[in-house]
């Protein structure tokens, strides 16, 4: 890891700048810049040391450290890697080794690393997390696995005090604030300032069009960080007005206190302020004015966002998002575009708000307003800014239309994460004059009649939301409810007008307990029940079966929990890393069904949490084997030959799944000859004390016996069954590359290649089957 990483500049609401692109020579030729980063590459291991390994790819002499490789608990690097040995390693855009000069690799941020990073996302607390390294610039820790940074300014650091004074290697750091998730670096941007009591208020303090003075703290990439009343504060490279080749170190200062600096962002998803000095320069709301909705301008390059391109537009600011630019299938901006590069584009909306100029170079002539404005159609709008309870859009150009939280979501209350210069689909509920006057994006999702059709009499809503009264759609004095797709209102016989507008004024936004009573097929609105929740809600949870699987619509996947429609509208909820593995990574998991059982209910809080794997495996059990179940009684048990004895059996079953279309590896468990059913007998029958023990030793037996890549294609859970046996599931999955098993405990083995048949793993007949297969599966 480098010893000095640069701050990485947030994710604001209209996409920032990406680090600078990496591009120093090592000892044995060019390295990869970042824009050739966010890949797999293969490599050769050359020396092996303490604390780190030399290794050599695509021409590139480089140190991979200990904190990137796959090692065990109190493993160095030479108890697992030797020189000569092949690896797949992952490039990320950090910027160069310090002493090589080459970039950033790392084996452990390879698959499936990104699916415990992506478990994290921004605005969520850490409650705990471990340093592992710390530098004059901040410190790195790992939370959960995933190594994140946070540098001095977000750290609680006295005057004068070094990271190096207050934190050591092994402490805790609790209450961290997840301010970016880095897709390109795969690690996070952590803070303890961003989560200290006062903060949020002294970011709320500020709003866009201010104009502050804000103190320098850091630089970033190209760019400042500041303070600015307490506030974290952030200006780009392309927001700062520099001299030609002047950078931001050599204008300012570290202290220096900067005047006159416009707001044109308040990100309360990352907790901090986006800040210009040149939008706020004379003469340059002349230049933004000048510009009309539909012109055709030119443009440059500025710098690049995390989702779109900043450019300089006849002396204006201009944003493109990627859906925008003119990409073919699967390029990416840095490949297409360079700092500079001239762009002709149209002017989609005037942001006079944020003074931005919103783009398109795919659609020079705009094709929102050729939309059919119809009550019932649905039409494309554009995202313009976040407002406290929903968003502004526009619809062809320049007219802007408040859509209210309750309308954007398929959940209730739910608000999700769209930012300006996005496209959506919207329904167009009423009209005046040819003109869309009430926006729905909910009715346009794809899901919306799936998720209407959940919503009958009697069914629950245990989380609905209070519409605040300002934002109330037609309710004739009633209460209105957001149910997710549709709203409901509380009839007058309950809550009379005046307490109606009472609650809504009161606990607007709260979450409300209901009962659907009736529904209303032509309008899609509901009567609901406030005073019949608790007593339907209680016979409903009452009649959940306790002792024997259920089956759950997923039909939410939030910060790594997923929620299940048990029926009737009750939720379970349950981690998203206990849920059945896909066979097929990268495949939709809302609307995915499956077996759950019921973990504990607690009536107080109207929370159910449920569980899968014992359900889900006892009917496995209960089959035969087949093309993606096999069983095993023991992993590498005292007895049996040796093939068992090594853990061979168990490696060579794992590839055949991963060959094929993946599958579970069943410890604990064999086949009765003559019921051809599965018989549990227990996974300690392995002989392992612990399942660390058992973990390790199947990472050391995969990493000896199968092809490099395949620790990234299988997952283990320990599982206890409803009838109180404890087994092992090797969940794997469909490799994207030929896995090659060898019995290593032999000296001259060959590698071999295994496919799961039906019931069976076995090698391809001869060469021209084994290569009609490879040619066919991959």
């Amino acid at each position: 890891m480098p010893k000095h990483p640069e701050p990485q500049q947030p994710d604001a609401a209209l996409p920032t700048a990406q680090a600078e692109q990496a591009a120093a020579a090592s000892s044995l030729g060019e390295a990869p810049t970042a824009r050739e980063a966010d890949r797999t590459v293969v490599g050769t291991v050359l020396e092996v040391e303490r604390e780190f390994i030399w290794i050599e790819t695509e021409g590139t002499r480089a140190k991979l450290y200990a904190s990137e490789l796959m090692l065990g608990i109190g493993e160095v690097p030479a108890d697992r890697y030797a020189p000569g040995d092949r690896f797949e390693a992952f490039v990320f855009q950090m910027g160069p080794d310090p002493e090589s000069g080459a970039p950033q690799f790392s084996i452990r941020r390879a698959a499936p690393y990104r699916d415990a990073l992506n478990r994290l996302e921004v605005g969520s607390v850490v409650a705990n997390a471990t340093v592992v390294n710390t530098y004059d610039a901040g410190i790195e820790l790992d939370v959960e696995g995933v190594r994140g940074n946070a540098f001095s300014d977000e750290l609680p650091l006295g005057p004068g005090e070094t990271t190096h004074d207050r934190y050591q290697l092994g402490d805790t750091v609790h209450d961290l604030f997840v301010w970016q998730v880095n897709q390109d670096d795969r690690d996070l941007s952590l803070s303890v300032r961003r989560n200290a009591p006062g903060y949020v208020e002294a970011l709320n303090a500020h709003s866009v069009g201010d104009v502050v003075s804000a103190t320098v703290t850091t630089f970033g990439s190209r760019g400042l960080w500041l303070n600015v009343d307490g506030a974290v504060g952030w200006v780009g490279p392309q927001e700062l007005s520099l001299a030609d080749g002047e950078s931001a170190q050599d204008h300012y200062a570290v202290g220096e206190t900067i005047h006159n600096l416009f707001v044109w962002q308040v990100n309360q998803n990352d907790r901090d302020l986006s800040l210009s000095v040149r939008r706020n320069a004379p003469g340059y709301v002349e230049a933004l004015n000048a510009h009309s909705v539909g012109d055709v301008v030119s443009a440059t390059v500025t710098t690049f966002g995390s989702r779109g391109l900043w450019l300089n537009t006849d002396n204006a600011v201009g944003w493109i998002f990627k859906e925008e630019a003119l990409l073919e299938e699967s390029e990416t901006l840095t490949k297409r575009y360079t700092e500079g590069d001239p762009i002709t584009a149209a002017v989609q909306h005037i942001d006079r708000q944020s003074r931005t100029l919103l783009l398109s170079a795919r659609r020079i002539v705009s094709a929102l307003a050729e939309e059919p404005v119809v009550e019932g159609a649905t039409i494309k709008a554009l995202v313009v800014r976040k407002q406290d309870g929903g968003i502004d859009v526009s619809v062809g150009g320049e007219s802007e239309i408040y859509v209210p939280d309750y309308a954007l979501s398929l959940r209730p209350g739910g608000s999700p994460d769209l930012e300006p210069g996005q496209e959506i689909g919207v329904a167009v509920m009423d009209v005046k004059d040819g003109v869309p006057t009430v926006l729905s994006r909910r009715r346009a999702l794809d899901g919306w009649k799936a998720a209407r059709d959940r919503l009958a009499a009697e069914v629950v809503v245990p989380n609905a939301r209070i519409i605040p009264w300002a934002d109330r759609p037609n309710h004739d004095g009633r209460a209105a409810i957001d149910l997710g797709p549709i709203t409901g209102f509380i009839p007058i016989n309950e809550r009379d007008a005046e307490a109606a507008q009472d609650l809504m004024n009161r606990r607007a936004n709260t979450r409300l307990g209901i009962v659907i009573e009736d529904l209303n097929e032509d309008t899609w609105t509901a009567s609901v029940s406030e005073t019949k929740f608790k007593t339907r809600w209680k016979q409903l949870a009452d009649s959940l079966p306790t002792n024997e699987g259920i089956e759950g619509e997923i039909i939410d996947i939030t910060r790594g929990v997923a929620t299940l429609d048990l029926g009737c509208g009750l939720l379970g909820k349950m981690p998203v890393s206990e849920l059945p593995p896909l066979a097929n990574e990268g495949v939709e998991r809302i609307g995915e069904v499956v077996t759950v059982g019921i973990r504990s209910v607690d009536p107080n809080e109207y929370r159910i949490t449920v569980e899968s794997g014992a359900y889900r495996l006892a009917e496995m059990i209960a089959d035969r084997e087949n093309t993606t179940v096999e069983f095993k009684a023991v992993f590498k048990g005292e007895h049996g030959n040796k093939e068992v004895r090594s853990g061979y059996p168990v490696a060579r079953a794992m590839a055949g799944m991963m060959n094929r279309d993946g599958g579970h590896v069943l410890v604990g468990v064999y086949e009765d000859p003559e019921t051809k059913k599965g018989v549990v007998i227990g996974w300690e029958e392995s002989g392992f004390k612990n399942e660390d023990g058992f973990v390790n030793e199947l990472s050391s037996v995969v990493g000896r016996m199968l092809t490099t890549a395949a620790g990234g294609f299988y997952d283990v859970r320990f599982e206890t069954l409803p009838s109180g046996e404890r087994i092992v599931d090797i969940a794997c999955r469909r490799a994207d590359r030929p896995i090659f098993a060898k019995k290593t405990w032999t000296r001259g083995s060959r590698a071999e290649f295994f496919v799961r048949y039906d019931g069976a793993t076995r090698r391809p007949a001869d060469d021209q089957e084994l290569y009609d297969y490879l040619r066919e599966r991959f």
